[in-house]
């Protein structure tokens, strides 16, 4: 339960009145003490009197439009068919107009735009065919009602809890979404001052450059999330061949991780190049071994290997060892996992 009250200070007496009113007294029947907290600025539009509870005040918030409007936020909530099963559980028509007030008992869901509206059968067979803004809004307003019932719930937070931007934001993270935050939601989460909108004219010497907060927000991802997922075919149908025709094995993500790491060389600069060992019995003339076998290597120190590789290793020991430990470190890290603890297959 929460209420939204206006308080009267009475200074002469120190004390604080609040008045409900008769309707909502009986929420302070044996109640020993109660909570009181500032005014959200979210709840600023609204008017004084018992907070909806299944209300999330991020629905209405303008910032997020864009993120909530986009499909692939709706499919990490569950997608659409999970959208029209939710909004089946309720058995009032969400169309209200002042010159038709009539409503069947009967209800259904219809599916508009990227999201879907509850209507009554009536309404359904009066605006099915129609495009109204007022439909548009109600339809997006479900979308977002029904991603923040999905982010609140993967919490296991009540139903009285407010979804605060950093918990939606975590949220977005774990379904891999958080790319397609607003740069002020992203902003606010990382606890950056608000973007400034340049005015009037300024020297090429103060323009100061800035990552984009979404940029910094998925630095965090790629460093904390698996990069590979692989699975294993005990019986692969060229297996059962004579002479098999050999395929190259390429994954963009993994060479992405190794060229992240810092260089094996022990010069402790980050990489900047996936190294394909070389000279060990893999590929051929103008050919490259698997993405798999690849260490991170400087661009310097790279062209040195290539330039003379007996003299690379006889400095910094054979290729193979250094793939050897750049595989344990991406096993021991969980840069490679297998594909049933990610539920997928690459």
């Amino acid at each position: 339960m929460k209420m939204l009250l206006t308080p009267y200070l009475q200074r002469d007496l120190g004390v604080v009145l609040l008045r409900p009113g008769r309707d909502l007294l009986h929420y302070f029947t044996g109640r020993a003490r109660l909570l009181i907290a500032s005014e959200p600025s979210e709840l600023n539009p609204l008017p004084s009197g018992l907070v909806p509870v299944a209300s999330q005040h991020l629905a209405a918030d303008p910032r997020l439009s864009s993120f909530f409007s986009h499909e692939r936020v709706l499919s990490a909530a569950g997608g659409i068919n999970a959208l029209v099963d939710w909004l089946d559980r309720s058995n009032e028509c969400q169309w209200h107009a002042d010159a038709d007030d009539y409503h069947d008992r009967n209800m259904s869901t219809l599916r508009y735009g990227v999201g879907a509206v509850r209507l009554c059968w009536h309404h359904e067979h009066t605006i099915a065919d129609q495009t109204l803004p007022a439909l548009d809004a109600l339809a997006a307003r479900n979308v977002a009602d029904f991603v923040l019932y999905r982010a609140r719930t993967h919490f296991r937070f009540d139903e009285n809890h407010q979804l605060s931007l950093p918990e939606l934001c975590w949220w977005a993270v774990m379904e891999q979404v958080s790319d397609l935050l607003p740069d002020s939601v992203a902003r606010f989460s990382l606890r950056l001052p608000p973007a400034e909108v340049p005015t009037g004219s300024r020297k090429e010497a103060d323009i100061v450059w800035e990552r984009a907060p979404v940029e910094v927000i998925n630095d965090y991802v790629e460093q904390i999330k698996p990069v590979l997922a692989v699975d294993v075919d005990p019986e692969p149908p060229a297996g059962f061949m004579l002479r098999p025709k050999m395929k190259r094995w390429e994954c963009e993500k993994y060479t992405q991780w190794v060229k992240s790491q810092v260089c094996c060389c022990g010069c402790g600069r980050p990489a900047d190049d996936p190294h394909h060992i070389i000279d060990q019995g893999f590929g051929g003339t103008g050919t490259k071994p698997h993405d798999i076998f690849a260490i991170p290597l400087t661009r310097e120190c790279h062209n040195k290997l290539h330039d003379d590789v007996a003299a690379w290793e006889a400095e910094h020991g054979s290729q193979l060892y250094h793939l050897a430990r750049t595989l344990d470190r991406a096993y021991g890290i969980g840069a490679i996992v297998t594909a049933n603890k990610r539920g997928a297959k690459v």
